[in-house]
């Protein structure tokens, strides 16, 4: 009895559709909405006034058709979200900012800078000397609070 189960297991038709199944179902919808589009809508002209419900018909067709290809479907742009995207973060003005400003510096500030970049604090301050305690009016020494 095991034998017939996985028998059955494995006979057993996947239905899946493949996308040229997809693709021919989508030329005879198509092709039938076209056909019955050109009945609907003369109807509908000969009809006058009257046309309502053939007018009606003809409109859902023309809907139909026009969501099958993708030609009336709207892009939707979420105008907030777009603002948002396009302006750069408040680290990015920050960065920005502080590039302007290094970049107006004498190229001998500049490369002091890039040499303290490349050294630990503990490095810098070895190759600096021992910090000069100073009582001009604007100089904060650091305390030992610090």
């Amino acid at each position: 009895m095991d034998d017939m189960t996985d028998d059955t297991a494995t006979a057993l038709p996947t239905h899946q559709v493949s996308a040229a199944d997809r693709l021919q179902r989508f030329r005879e919808d198509d092709e039938a909405l076209a056909e019955l589009a050109e009945i609907v809508h003369k109807r509908a002209m000969a009809q006058g006034e009257s046309a309502n419900p053939s007018g009606h018909l003809d409109l859902k067709i023309r809907e139909r058709r026009a969501a099958m290809w993708g030609y009336d479907s709207p892009v939707r742009f979420d105008m907030v979200m777009m603002e948002a995207r396009e302006k750069p973060s408040g680290h990015e003005q920050m960065v920005a900012t502080l590039n302007r400003f290094f970049d107006q510096l004498p190229p001998v500030r500049k490369a002091l800078h890039r040499r303290l970049d490349e050294l630990t604090p503990e490095a810098a301050l070895e190759l600096l000397g021992p910090l000069q305690v100073s009582d001009a009016p604007g100089t904060d020494a650091p305390s030992d609070d610090d």
